[in-house]
């Protein structure tokens, strides 16, 4: 049986990154699609306005769509998989910050947006540091 290069080879820290964004993104998916009262009341809170259900649905399932990406990139366990969810969720997670950002200086924002501020201005790092962790490892082979 053939082996091919990069097969398996992720890092223990890329691992980690991955379960937990997969992890994270599966239970914001599941509150936002089966939980609506949940979702406004602790998630998405005034002053931020009531989305409407299709909207909501539609960013759920966006949520859903990226907890596979995550999942299938640990499952894949490759350097290559594992980099392309990252190129997605950083350039993701850098514009939800400007987007909360700009919220917050024009209608303010409820204290759950800056805790997701905080989380992704923590996983920034973490995810460009298991990328380049992960970067070395598979060119060191």
């Amino acid at each position: 049986m053939e082996t091919r290069v990069g097969y398996k080879d992720l890092v223990p820290f890329t691992m980690l990154v991955l379960a937990v964004s997969a992890i994270v993104q599966f239970i914001f998916g599941a509150v936002c699609l089966f939980l609506p009262d949940l979702w406004h009341s602790l998630l998405w809170p005034p002053p931020l306005p009531q989305i409407p259900d299709v909207v909501r649905e539609f960013a759920a399932i966006n949520y859903l769509g990226t907890t596979i990406a995550a999942a299938y990139a640990l499952y894949q366990g490759t350097g290559d998989g594992a980099r392309v969810y990252f190129a997605f969720s950083l350039a993701y997670n850098a514009m939800a910050i400007i987007v909360a950002l700009i919220a917050a200086s024009t209608n303010g924002i409820p204290l759950i947006m800056w805790l997701y501020v905080l989380l992704a201005v923590l996983y920034l790092p973490a995810v460009a540091f298991a990328w380049v962790q992960q970067s070395r490892s598979t060119s060191a082979r």
